[in-house]
């Protein structure tokens, strides 16, 4: 997580006539996404093949290890291992890139919330402008791991028009090929899932179990309370 006092972000849920609903998956923890990103602005050279993270393993435990906090260090094993860990499965969101004191209006939120779903997630669907209004708007507040506080608002949309996988679209380098070219690029940090509400559900609780804050606790209550996951079986390994 970002290392500030107070953070503010927005993103969307989305769900589908179908009854799924978009997840992120990390691929890599926070520790190694912000290692990425000094990999980055060092212009450390892309291998020419890589394997992602175990590429630069060893350079990250010899660089970075050293200045990780325990939660971070957590996580990590929990990476090794296989295991959740911090986020590993999250709702589309982003901080706003606004001016200082700028007040933005539902709609300039929404489309800066959609611009992050689009580079997130590689998917776009159709809406109006005027349905915007008519979007549910859910805030969340909690104090992370880190000791920060974080504010996330989530525009909720229900039965989705024309939700479709775009051509591969990262914010930083603009790339059309969905190759991986860059430190920097999305594809490194998130994979996005089109899940059964069911099972996002599940996932969402089996990861509240490592937290110490409210954040997936109530990602989990809420498709638990919008979409009747109640009945679920709660000894059952949903993959």
């Amino acid at each position: 997580m970002a290392n500030h006092k107070c953070c503010t972000s927005y993103g969307i849920v989305v769900k589908t006539e179908c009854k799924r609903i978009m997840v992120l998956r990390r691929k890599v923890p926070y520790c190694i996404q912000d290692f990425f990103h000094r990999l980055h602005k060092k212009k450390q050279p892309w291998p020419s093949s890589p394997s992602l993270f175990f590429d630069v393993r060893a350079q990250f435990e010899d660089e970075w290890m050293p200045m990780m906090k325990k939660h971070e260090l957590e996580d990590y094993k929990r990476y090794l291992k296989g295991e959740y860990y911090e986020d590993m499965y999250d709702f589309p969101h982003g901080q706003l890139r606004s001016k200082p004191k700028e007040k933005m209006s539902t709609t300039k939120l929404f489309y800066a919330a959609y611009r992050e779903f689009q580079e997130e997630t590689g998917f776009h669907f159709k809406f109006t402008k005027e349905e915007i209004e008519d979007y549910p708007l859910v805030t969340l507040q909690y104090t992370g791991l880190d000791g920060s506080l974080y504010k996330q608002n989530y525009f909720i949309v229900n039965d989705v028009r024309g939700l479709k996988r775009q051509v591969h679209f990262n914010s930083f380098n603009r790339s059309s090929t969905g190759q991986v070219t860059s430190w920097n690029d999305d594809l490194l940090i998130y994979q996005s899932l089109l899940l059964p509400i069911e099972v996002a559900y599940r996932k969402f609780t089996v990861q509240q179990k490592m937290r110490s804050d409210l954040k997936h606790l109530f990602c989990s209550n809420y498709l638990e309370r919008l979409y009747g996951c109640t009945s679920l079986d709660k000894d059952k390994d949903y993959e």
